[in-house]
């Protein structure tokens, strides 16, 4: 008797899961640490550990057989999603407030079944368009649903159009890198192809945006914020990572995409479960409809 849900669709789902739980871990840091000097920390310690762990699974050597256009492409998507993507989703937080640049970057399922048909020429069926609406319509209904009263009052109008352009433009900048990975990763394993993009991740983010600001752009660590953040590293760039590339290659990327971006629905219940938050009417007609987007991916 086979199983409801494929072993892709369950690795997007703990991915998704994952990133929720890295979220909740991050709040506490995100007053005392610049959000890049986080990511370069966990890059690299996920870095560390894919690089550990690949003698023990996969020849170096092999790594030297990958042809040069793969290699390009691997770049392209962190150039894409990391030096592009992720910089105009910061610049529109600061613009528009964080949940409606949430809202808006949150529609990047989208954008990935557009450049999945433009790039790989494979358009959308019914149930993967309608269920990454739907996916995509919980997390706007969830993300809108704290107060933006204060941040969107306070942008003049001048950085609100700038704003909505610059979260858009995350969106598509993200639904191309994550097109452009499936390609890149055909002839890398998944231990191989993660060690190489959190290195690439790490590096280009630290190049280009925590050296050039010194000691200001790495924040504040103790030992305690250092060990959360590492952990987080292990959970989210190591094992939700590896899950992610697990689900690229075992289903279509819009697909594995859709599922990932379910992990507002997990966030919302840890949200309640650990820190006794209320579940607002938005944030329930959202999470409501990210439980049947997700069903009707299935």
């Amino acid at each position: 008797m086979s199983s409801p849900v494929s072993t892709g669709e369950l690795a997007a789902l703990l991915c998704a899961l994952l990133w929720a739980v890295n979220g909740m871990l991050l709040r506490a840091q995100a007053d005392r640490i610049p959000p890049t000097s986080v990511t370069v920390v966990r890059c690299a310690v996920a870095a560390l550990m894919f690089w550990l762990l690949l003698p023990f699974s996969d020849s170096l050597t092999e790594l030297g057989r990958v042809p040069w256009g793969e290699w390009g492409l691997l770049l392209a998507s962190v150039m894409a999603g990391i030096g592009v993507g992720d910089t105009l989703y910061l610049i529109a937080i600061k613009q528009i407030g964080l949940s409606l640049t949430m809202a808006l970057a949150g529609v990047f399922p989208l954008t990935t079944l557009v450049w999945e048909w433009l790039l790989l020429g494979r358009p959308p069926g019914w149930s993967l368009a309608v269920g990454s609406v739907l996916v995509v319509a919980g997390v706007v209904l969830m993300s809108r649903s704290g107060d933006r009263r204060s941040a969107t009052l306070a942008a003049s109008p001048q950085h609100l159009q700038r704003g909505l352009a610059l979260a858009l433009g995350a969106a598509v900048f993200w639904g191309l890198a994550s097109v452009l990975l499936k390609p890149a990763i055909a002839h890398l394993s998944l231990l191989q192809a993660n060690a190489a993009r959190m290195t690439m991740v790490a590096a280009l983010l630290y190049a280009l945006r925590v050296l050039p600001q010194g000691r200001q752009g790495l924040g504040t660590y103790d030992r305690r914020s250092f060990l959360i953040v590492s952990l987080t590293g292990i959970l989210g760039m190591g094992v939700g990572a590896y899950l992610f590339l697990y689900a690229l290659g075992h289903m279509g990327v819009a697909k594995a995409v859709t599922l990932t971006s379910s992990a507002p629905l997990f966030g919302v219940a840890l949200g309640m479960a650990f820190l006794h938050e209320r579940l607002t009417p938005a944030a329930g007609l959202g999470v409501a409809c990210c439980m049947v987007g997700v069903w009707v991916v299935l």
